[in-house]
């Protein structure tokens, strides 16, 4: 990252959320004396729900550049795929049924192979990096006040108001910062058309049950209209694994995440093979089992406004299948943190977040289609390839390449350049 000038001024920068892009970004901003960076959490404490989360090679390259200590975070709870014939590999995708069961379709290698690791430990590791002062809990946002002669004034629905140069919004989803930039309906998420049954189970269990190599390394198991897909984590013991479903093509619950029926669960799979099967029976013998439904956000004309800026799910919410909703989160907190560290008066803010707007919204917006894509490659539903499977071969052996080898310092270096080109 970038250097400063000693001589440029105090500046003040809240980040509303505390989930794995906020404080990345936290802990970048952290380096630069002039920069006072404080978080505000919705909830009591720093926490994540999920389980697994891949950390491709784009994404680990970014780390380390934010700051040693991101990516020490990273690297104290990564968990590869345990084989070593395996250790480039991504996932395996092979077919989960009928009369080719079994056949590898394709075995997707990059750099670092599957590097993933338990969501919510990540986030325990990188919150040691953040100072508890700089850290408030129970402040969810009621308004945002950009106001032109003074500085961005937050409200919180607790009653308390706090100032501040500059506002990142990286609130979820659900952001509320989203809301203020484009109005309540285009904040909206949009239902995806699938939904996951997701689940953590011993090592030792998915081994009796799948077999060493399956349960050890990553595998993605292809059929029409359903997929699955697992890989070890916390060091190899345990397996993170999900089942997806492409054909529940609405959600009419209110709640996204819903108890799971056995029995609906078990009829969905009911053609596949012994692997699949295992892989349901696992599941439904976790302590109680739940689908959640999947969703991603239609792209926004802008992800800033004024001193205003939203990034990761807050701007650009995707569905997990390229792996890619935490890595872009990340990589977004690399660049704001660069843009920011050469602001030397207060003045200069919208410069910066319009820049990072210019580099960033086309990237992580394809990433959200192309996730989508890759849902229905996965699940055989791909117009013009189907269940063709020297097609889905093809695909599959270059589609994510453009995402895994973006060169994080020529991205930073680019953002620059326009920000210093709109002075």
């Amino acid at each position: 990252m970038s250097s400063t000038t000693t001589s440029a001024q105090s500046l003040s920068v809240a980040i509303i959320g505390g989930g794995i892009g906020g404080l990345c970004t936290a802990i970048a901003l952290l380096k630069y004396p002039h920069i006072d960076v404080q978080v505000y959490e919705a909830a009591p404490t720093f926490g994540e729900i999920g389980a697994g989360v891949g950390i491709g090679p784009n994404a680990q390259q970014a780390l380390g550049l934010i700051a040693p200590e991101a990516r020490a975070a990273y690297d104290k709870h990564a968990t590869g795929n345990m084989w070593p014939k395996h250790a480039k590999t991504l996932a395996n995708y092979v077919v989960g049924e009928g009369e080719h069961e079994g056949e590898l379709i394709h075995a997707q290698t990059n750099t670092s192979g599957q590097q993933s690791v338990h969501r919510a430990h990540f986030l325990d590791e990188l919150v040691k990096s953040v100072p508890p002062k700089r850290a408030h809990f129970n402040k969810r946002v009621d308004l945002i006040d950009d106001q032109q002669d003074g500085p961005v004034m937050i409200h919180f629905k607790d009653g308390t108001t706090v100032t501040a140069n500059a506002v990142i919004g990286a609130d979820g989803v659900h952001s509320t910062v989203r809301v203020h930039l484009l109005g309540k309906e285009a904040a909206k998420p949009v239902y995806a058309g699938s939904v996951a049954y997701r689940a953590l189970v011993p090592m030792d269990k998915a081994v009796e049950k799948l077999g060493e190599q399956f349960a050890q390394n990553a595998f993605f198991l292809c059929g029409r209209g359903k997929a699955s897909l697992s890989y070890p984590i916390e060091g190899g013991s345990t397996l993170n694994l999900v089942l997806f479903d492409f054909e529940q093509e609405t959600w009419e619950h209110d709640k996204w995440v819903l108890p799971a029926d056995p029995e609906v669960l078990r009829s969905k799979f009911s053609t596949w093979g012994a692997s699949s099967r295992g892989l349901v029976e696992l599941l439904l013998a976790t302590h109680e089992p739940s689908v959640w439904s999947m969703w991603d956000h239609a792209p926004a004309p802008t992800y800033t406004k004024g001193r205003i800026a939203i990034m990761g799910d807050a701007a650009h919410a995707t569905t997990p299948y390229q792996g890619q909703g935490a890595g872009q989160a990340i990589e977004d907190a690399l660049v704001l943190a660069t843009l920011l560290a050469e602001v030397s008066d207060p003045s200069m803010i919208q410069n910066a977040f319009l820049a990072f707007d210019q580099v960033r919204r086309v990237r992580t917006q394809r990433v959200v289609s192309t996730s989508r894509d890759a849902g229905q490659l996965v699940s055989m539903r791909s117009e013009g390839v189907g269940g063709d499977l020297e097609k889905m071969r093809e695909l599959l052996s270059f589609r994510v390449h453009w995402i895994w080898n973006r060169d994080m310092v020529e991205q930073n270096r680019e953002a620059l350049q326009l920000f210093k080109e709109s002075l």
